[in-house]
């Protein structure tokens, strides 16, 4: 299914009871899960399948928001965050195990994750929501686990990263797939994707293969082969983009236990049909500096003190060869511009604004209940209620309160020379036509200063890797006069349907737009696009919504005549407003609202678009 710019952006971005998806993965709705045994040692045997690594109990039923399912798979796992002796474990829920085809809305299996060293309890749900605006993720929430009709505990309810979800998100399944995930983790044991030698067995104790047969190991080792040997040709073999999002991501939520910390774990990687490898961010339970072992070139542990934590350096590792996603990406000027760019859309759009705080007081107000009701939880009442301020001492370690460490870490990054670095300013991007043919030329034009090269990427299908073009300024390309700022060039349009995005730089920063590109774009047919107007889109058909942020009023203005239902509602999903609208052009009134996050929700075609505005004066 196409994916667009701007509904992604509402309905991934700023989730809340009327935009996030119904259902099991609601952020807002707590889920109910009741698992029934007839052993009662069922602990026991849990413990016992999972020390022998002999695969799942069957439970007589489960039960997921009252539907009923029978003969369900279910197992222990985890590795620090099991323990034998403690009562609240991490499970997988595998309801096709014993049923073939069995699942709930779909899925089949469910990852529930103990909110263990958490003692905010918010750390994975939060870092997941801020993370799916940027590159393919799994959904989370919360959910509360009884077995037998006893209350085991609150858990996060993360979506499992199995062939659903890369045929969902990559539109294939069979290809190659693998888990970086050290059987024994250790400083000198990183699943960072440096060449060992040709043989699989050197491999198998730091990633665990998802996909089936024998297959997979030789596309692995060569990845492998051209990150640590032909670094110059990691384009050709991964994909670019979705690294850099990875890395930035990790980098600004100190979230250490992953690629870019001492054992370079908790990741997938999957080989889509275009041959290229994707990587795909897992466990999140210790984002925000949760784990505060960024590792050193020496095989040390790299331990972080809160202070080095909140001043973590954007290019952390950027020159070491035990990190060589991170190396590769830092050594080329472009790569390293393209990191930095993405980065500071992160930094803008999520804390900056302190947007991550809203999130996480409507996260921390929709379990307030179950966490007081969770006498398994590892932490007080006291220190979930102040795990956005109070600092834990935790074997010896300190997991800061998140706004302790994000506050000092937004003032530190805010006067970083990389982060401070200016790029271009862009004025204008023009399309000849924003209703092309098959085998129609189009003209580009991009208004920029300060730039030093324009680039514009384009695909005639999601399932594509985008094209590249150079975009010049030199009176050749239809760019008007050379040396007026007016960058040009063309392509043919090979489909009905085409997804594009600009992305320049000079010598010291670059810009996207849209500024989440690749994992969101622009779209042909489609409306021209200007600079701070938001274009709400959906497959093709497109309302602009202006101006953003607002003050008395907005403007929406439809492609067709049929535009009707328009909501608003606010940060907590409550209805605001509501109007009828009718023709191609309707303004809403919004002096009544105060300043604040809103969502503005329209009806066109019998289509609903979703997008937020904020209301500033």
């Amino acid at each position: 299914m196409k994916k667009s710019i701007l509904l992604l952006f509402s309905l991934a971005l700023f989730c809340n009871k009327s935009f996030s998806q119904t259902g099991l993965y609601d952020q807002y709705v707590v889920q109910e899960i009741k698992i029934y045994f007839h052993e009662p040692d069922w602990d026991h045997i849990l413990d016992s399948l999972k020390l022998y690594d002999l695969g799942y109990l069957q439970a007589d039923s489960v039960i997921v928001n009252g539907t009923k399912l029978d003969s369900v798979g279910i197992k222990y796992k985890g590795n620090s965050s099991y323990d034998p002796t403690q009562v609240k474990n991490p499970f997988t829920i595998k309801f096709d195990k014993f049923v073939s085809g069995q699942n709930y809305q779909g899925y089949t299996s469910l990852k529930m994750a103990n909110c263990y060293d958490d003692p905010s309890m918010i750390r994975e749900v939060l870092a997941y929501s801020i993370l799916k605006n940027y590159m393919h993720c799994p959904q989370s929430n919360y959910a509360k686990i009884y077995i037998n009709d006893v209350l085991i505990g609150l858990y996060s309810n993360d979506e499992d990263i199995n062939k659903s979800f890369v045929l969902k998100h990559f539109y294939s399944s069979a290809n190659p797939f693998f888990k970086a995930s050290p059987a024994l983790a250790s400083p000198a044991m990183k699943a960072n994707l440096k060449y060992i030698d040709d043989n699989s067995s050197s491999y198998t104790d730091l990633y665990e293969k998802e996909s089936s047969g024998s297959s997979g190991w030789v596309d692995f080792i060569a990845l492998c082969d051209t990150i640590t040997n032909s670094p110059s040709s990691l384009a050709g073999v991964m994909d670019i983009d979705r690294v850099i999002w990875m890395l930035a991501f990790d980098n600004i939520l100190v979230n250490l236990d992953s690629y870019i910390g001492v054992f370079s774990q908790n990741y997938f990687i999957y080989k889509d049909n275009n041959g290229i490898w994707n990587p795909i961010i897992w466990d999140l339970n210790m984002a925000f500096g949760g784990f505060n072992f960024l590792g050193s070139p020496s095989n040390g542990m790299g331990t972080l003190a809160l202070s080095d934590m909140q001043t973590l350096s954007p290019l952390a590792h950027s020159t070491h060869t035990d990190w060589p996603l991170i190396n590769i990406i830092m050594q080329n000027d472009q790569y390293k511009r393209k990191y930095m760019a993405h980065y500071r859309t992160i930094l803008n759009e999520m804390f900056a604004n302190d947007f991550y705080k809203t999130l996480a007081a409507d996260f921390q107000a929709t379990i307030q209940s179950s966490v007081i009701a969770d006498t398994n939880k590892f932490f007080s009442d006291a220190a979930f209620q102040n795990g956005m301020t109070q600092d834990v001492i935790i074997n010896g370690r300190t997991v800061p309160g998140i706004a302790n460490l994000m506050d000092a870490r937004v003032a530190f990054l805010q006067s970083d020379s990389e982060i401070i670095k200016v790029a271009p300013d862009v004025a204008a991007i023009q399309l000849s036509s924003y209703t092309p043919s098959i085998n129609d030329v189009v003209n580009i034009t991009v208004s920029v200063t300060n730039a030093d090269y324009v680039q514009f990427s384009y695909r005639s299908d999601s399932t594509l890797k985008f094209t590249s073009i150079t975009l010049y300024d030199d009176g050749l390309h239809n760019d008007g006069v050379a040396g007026d700022f007016v960058y040009g060039g063309s392509i043919i349009i090979t489909s009905n349907y085409t997804e594009y995005y600009v992305y320049t730089e000079n010598n010291d920063a670059g810009i996207f737009f849209p500024a989440r590109a690749e994992h969101e774009f622009y779209t042909l047919p489609g409306n021209p696009v200007t600079v701070g107007v938001n274009t709400l889109t959906n497959q093709g058909q497109k309302l602009i919504v202006y101006p953003n942020p607002a003050q008395e009023k907005i403007t929406i203005q439809s492609s067709s005549n049929d535009l009707k239902l328009v909501k608003i509602y606010n940060i907590l999903g409550h209805e605001v407003l509501q109007t009828m609208a009718s023709g191609m052009q309707s303004d809403i009134n919004l002096s009544d609202l105060s300043e604040g996050i809103y969502f503005v929700k329209a009806t066109q075609n019998g289509e609903e678009f979703s997008h937020k505005i904020i209301i500033q004066r």
